[in-house]
């Protein structure tokens, strides 16, 4: 009979039994379903940029009404709004939304679409019909694309930071792969079928992938599954810095009293009715501002060149070469022992993006003899390396606040496809009204410079982002025990060399968890958390709950 302990740290004991020692990358330690919903991003993701993307290679100057218009900038606005659209969706009615992604005829409804849309599209580019009917259908794509993505995000509450962090580079890198390389190439070496037969594949795939993804023992449907979710509620900002709880700021109930006690002790005449507290900006419009305005700036450098010829080896290279440079820039700036660091991510924003962004839009007047190469290569790095960081510090505020992940990751890609919109928009405009050379160049470089300038390092975001700008919630006693039973359990992980996920197995053993609850919440094994617990229990060497238990509340100093 196996021995029966329990761990008196969190509410209720738990069951552990013998195992062998877990290892950090065993296949059994990756959350059920997490491939095939990696698959599924990258093929639906993949599929909606080609609409966009193909229609950029081939679209030109179309006549419509009596006069020349771009469709090329069309394209770009009609692929921004569309992902406006489909980011708004899952964020106007979230519960609507919860509903319709656990509902398996929905999904089949949603792939039939696809498949529609991708055969109109190549039916359209053929020159069979309507020239503005192709931004309709890149409209259709980029909304469903969004919606997809936004619903796969769930997964993200079960996964370790090392899983995310290579999950968020297997992402971009696959698709990017898919789009910028593989189809490139069948652009200029294979008849247009040949494109759509493969598009028609994509699509496919993603669809095989999502019913995979969809299984009852997935970890997509067990985060669809969870209850546990918080709200997300920010704070404001004050009117004295330093007031008020963890982000400095005061609540009008503490301003109530300070006017009764004003009242009470003279210094406010009776009757008198005290001022109102003025009405204060939820301090997260900071971060979103700072997140729409580099959108803004990728929107607006992002049809810079279609002012500028160029070829295909140019502009496929630009992407490919800017995305390997962003994806290793990232490997070595955000360790995955820091993906939960919002601080750290902010630190690498403004380190990184920053001057990447800057220097590309610099380069444009002196990189004209190289097709722009340098100037381009520069722009695609710091966007890939921007989306990366955004999903980390969704993947961050997550975890912290215990929020649900689709609606973090749904309401920051919206806010950041909105400025991409407006400066699709802008840029568009500037294209149709300014020749850019080489004063033109200049003049959009400093322009980006300063803005950012004023968006990076005028919002006092170091400071706001140890707060997760307003996010964190006033602690009460059982936030401030929860908060410090996690800090001794990372502690004593860290002193002992536990694996993330051992860590992870730590943190809820001292909630309270019995096993079969643990492989519900990370989506593994009863077996696979057994193993867990054996090692931790020998790593700390403890040969009892209650030993463990002690060993907690010591921080985990070891011996």
């Amino acid at each position: 009979m196996k021995e029966r302990v329990q761990v008196e740290v969190g509410d209720r004991g738990m069951p552990t039994g013998d195992a062998g020692a877990s290892k950090m990358w065993n296949r059994a330690d990756l959350p059920v379903g997490l491939g095939w919903t990696l698959a599924a991003v990258v093929a639906l993701v993949s599929s909606a940029m080609l609409l966009h993307e193909s229609a950029s290679w081939s679209l030109d100057y179309a006549m419509v009404g009596g006069r020349a218009v771009n469709m090329r900038a069309y394209s770009c606005d009609a692929h921004s709004l569309g992902l406006v659209f489909g980011y708004a969706i899952t964020q106007i009615n979230a519960s609507w939304f919860a509903r319709r992604v656990r509902d398996v005829p929905t999904w089949v409804a949603f792939f039939a679409v696809q498949f529609v849309d991708v055969l109109a599209f190549y039916w359209l580019m053929e020159g069979t019909g309507p020239v503005f009917a192709v931004v309709v259908v890149q409209f259709l794509g980029a909304a469903s694309g969004a919606m997809f993505f936004v619903a796969a995000s769930q997964a993200a509450a079960t996964l370790t930071p090392r899983q995310f962090v290579l999950s968020a580079v297997a992402v971009i890198g696959g698709t990017t792969l898919v789009v910028q390389g593989l189809f490139s190439v069948l652009e200029t070496n294979a008849p247009l079928f040949v494109s759509e037969l493969l598009h028609l594949a994509l699509v496919g795939t993603a669809l095989l992938c999502t019913l995979k993804a969809l299984s009852p023992s997935s970890c997509l449907v067990a985060a669809w599954n969870e209850m546990s979710y918080l709200p997300i509620r920010s704070q404001t900002g004050t009117p004295e810095e330093g007031e008020g709880g963890v982000d400095g700021s005061a609540s009008a109930a503490a301003v109530g009293r300070k006017a009764e006690a004003d009242q009470a002790t003279g210094f406010l005449p009776q009757g008198a009715r005290p001022a109102r507290p003025r009405r204060k900006i939820p301090l997260c419009v900071r971060l979103f501002l700072i997140v729409g305005v580099y959108g803004g700036v990728f929107g607006f450098l992002h049809v810079v060149p279609l002012a500028i010829p160029l070829g295909v080896v140019a502009r496929v290279s630009s992407f490919l070469i800017g995305g390997a440079l962003a994806l290793g820039l990232f490997a070595v700036t955000m360790p995955a022992a820091r993906a939960r660091d919002v601080s750290r991510i902010w630190t690498c924003f403004y380190r990184f993006v920053f001057p990447v962004v800057t220097v590309a839009a610099l380069l444009g007047p002196l990189t004209a003899s190289t097709e722009f190469l340098p100037a381009l290569v520069m722009q695609a790095c710091a966007l890939y390396y921007f989306d990366a960081l955004l999903a980390t510090a969704c993947y961050a505020v997550c975890q912290a606040i215990h929020a649900a992940p689709f609606q973090v990751f749904g309401r920051a890609f919206l806010i950041r496809s909105v400025g991409f919109l407006i400066g699709n928009v802008i840029g568009s405009a500037v294209h149709d009204v300014v020749v850019l050379d080489t004063a033109a160049f200049s003049v959009v470089g400093t322009a980006v410079f300063v803005l950012l300038c004023l968006v990076t390092f005028n919002m006092n975001s170091e400071r706001y982002a140890k707060t997760v700008w307003g996010l964190l919630p006033h602690e009460d006693p059982r936030g401030r025990f929860d908060r410090r039973r996690v800090e001794r359990c990372d502690a004593l992980a860290a002193a002992r060399g536990l694996t993330e996920r051992e860590a992870q197995v730590l943190r809820l053993l001292a909630e309270g968890r019995r096993p079969k609850e643990i492989s519900e919440t990370l989506v593994v094994s009863v077996a696979t958390v057994r193993s867990h617990v054996h090692a931790i229990y020998t790593k700390a060497n403890v040969h009892s709950a209650d030993e463990l238990a002690a060993l907690i509340r010591e921080d985990g100093r070891p011996e």
